[in-house]
């Protein structure tokens, strides 16, 4: 009995989400940063074994959307949570409070007919005494708003504590299915695509809060040559979009360091996936409030 199907990861910005599926498929598939919105379209994770096929959804944090962009990023939560065989809602147990986001979500879903597994993430952070209270909270709200949990455990992604449990629990509530990818599929996004990622990943590690939200990465140039040695080596050009020219200067910083700084380590991660060296080449573009521009988000978006 052969089982495979569509799992949403949802929660609130920062909850783990990104970090999530990349450690249950083993693979960087999703960029994962300390600031909120690092995510902002769906993006799967492919984990095959003898049993079952688990293909995971890492959404965009849940917000309120204060841009045509963040509109788009909602629009693909929605359609995630619409379309899947199960859910897992991922919440942060240093944070236990349930606020307005957290009670919206659990509303959206409960009015759904899915089976959803509550997981508590960053139990490493707290006493364990807590945990119990966490649960008790959550499952209560859920009760009080018409649905519920099928299953509830708690997690740590960053020790890797419970990650076992959890896939047992979801391959215990997917259907019965053949095999929807190729057994070596990992991810459904391109090579392009994750090049561009990991470049933003960088930018949004290494400048301040303002700045990232307001870029955006294009590969314009991707080819595939042998060096002098006879290796094999990518050309790779791209482009940093910030939507401010008072932008630019910060993401060049002083004498090019700080644009040195987020290519060199978004080389070092490129060419670990592509196992071949990288000849990156970085420039900074300024593109006026890109994020309103409705044709050129539909553009980005359409390439995930």
């Amino acid at each position: 009995m052969y089982k495979a199907g569509y799992i949403t990861v949802i929660g609130k910005p920062n909850a783990g989400k990104s970090t999530l599926v990349n450690k249950l498929v083993g693979f960087k598939v999703a960029i994962t940063t300390p600031k909120p919105q690092t995510t902002r379209f769906n993006i799967k994770g492919i984990v095959t074994n003898k049993n079952s096929q688990m293909i995971f959804i890492d959404t965009p944090g849940v917000h309120t959307p204060k841009h045509k962009m963040g509109h788009y990023m909602m629009k693909g939560v929605k359609s995630a949570i619409d379309t899947v065989d199960l859910i897992v809602y991922l919440v942060d147990a240093s944070k236990p409070t349930i606020d307005s986001a957290n009670e919206e979500i659990m509303k959206n879903i409960a009015s759904l007919n899915k089976k959803v597994i509550l997981a508590i993430n960053k139990i490493d952070k707290i006493e364990k005494e807590k945990i119990l209270k966490i649960i008790t909270i959550y499952d209560e709200y859920m009760r009080k708003v018409g649905g519920k949990f099928v299953e509830i455990v708690p997690i740590s992604v960053y020790k890797e504590d419970g990650l076992d449990i959890l896939t047992k629990l979801i391959e215990k509530y997917l259907p019965e299915s053949e095999k929807i990818y190729q057994d070596d599929d990992l991810t459904d996004i391109t090579e392009k695509e994750l090049i561009e990622e990991i470049v933003r990943e960088k930018a949004l590690n290494n400048l301040d809060e303002e700045v990232p939200h307001n870029l955006t990465v294009e590969v314009i140039k991707f080819k595939k040559r042998k060096g002098i040695d006879k290796k094999k080596i990518y050309d790779i050009d791209v482009d940093i979009i910030c939507s401010k020219a008072s932008h630019k200067g910060i993401i060049i910083g002083k004498d090019g360091a700080m644009l040195k700084k987020i290519g060199t380590q978004a080389r070092a991660d490129i060419e670990e996936i592509l196992d071949d060296k990288v000849n990156l080449k970085i420039w900074v573009k300024v593109r006026e409030n890109w994020q309103e521009d409705e044709m050129y988000v539909k553009n980005i978006k359409n390439k995930f």
